[in-house]
């Protein structure tokens, strides 16, 4: 995937740390169980184990429960990632080449799983709570499995909207994804989400 890390999804920070209450986890999924349709633009970093910027990208998203999405990168590379409700479909113009996967497959317990399907967090993660800063409310996730991609996912919010999201690899990097210009009102059709094959690429994998 061109080394440019999905997930969904997520979001915005300040400058200021305070010690007050944490972000409960009723709230937090009130939050993300209101979540039916959601675009946004987005700015994502790698940063690495000295939190040094290794990596930097910007695009926008589109997404709609259940199961599907699309995430478009316009910088530094162009490419287009749809979930269709079935498969997953990620286009690297660059490299002029299709993959596909059944979704299921593709994203497993991938944190855009958590602003696609409305699910328990109690049953896949243990909850932590945080103090807020950067002028959001902070909860922390942790994968109940513990051989998924990222060992710890922190979410922000500002009591309507997921703002950011920090995820933690097993490579000691940390992906830092920022969301602006936040729509949850537009009202989106599966149409929207079709993936429709260029001419001219390759394509790897079997849709379901």
């Amino acid at each position: 995937m061109s080394g440019l890390k999905i997930f969904t999804l997520l979001l915005l920070g300040w400058l200021a740390a305070s010690s007050a209450s944490a972000l409960s986890l009723s709230e937090l999924t009130r939050i993300l169980d209101s979540i039916e349709h959601f675009e946004a633009d987005f700015y994502q970093q790698v940063l690495d184990e000295q939190d040094e910027v290794i990596q930097e990208a910007k695009g926008n998203i589109s997404l709609k429960k259940p199961g599907r999405f699309r995430w478009h990168y316009d910088a530094p590379i162009s490419q287009h990632i749809v979930a269709d409700g079935t498969n997953l479909w990620m286009l690297d113009l660059d490299l002029a080449q299709v993959t596909v996967q059944p979704i299921n497959q593709a994203l497993g317990s991938a944190p855009i799983m958590l602003l696609m399907e409305n699910m328990s967090l109690e049953d896949d993660f243990e909850i932590r709570a945080m103090p807020v800063a950067l002028g959001l409310d902070w909860i922390a996730l942790v994968p109940r499995i513990q051989d998924t991609e990222f060992y710890r996912i922190e979410m922000g919010l500002d009591g309507e909207h997921v703002r950011e999201m920090k995820l933690y690899d097993h490579f000691d990097q940390k992906t830092v994804i920022r969301f602006s210009n936040i729509d949850t009102l537009k009202q989106l059709d599966d149409s929207d989400f079709k993936f429709y094959l260029p001419s001219g690429v390759d394509v790897v994998g079997e849709p379901e």
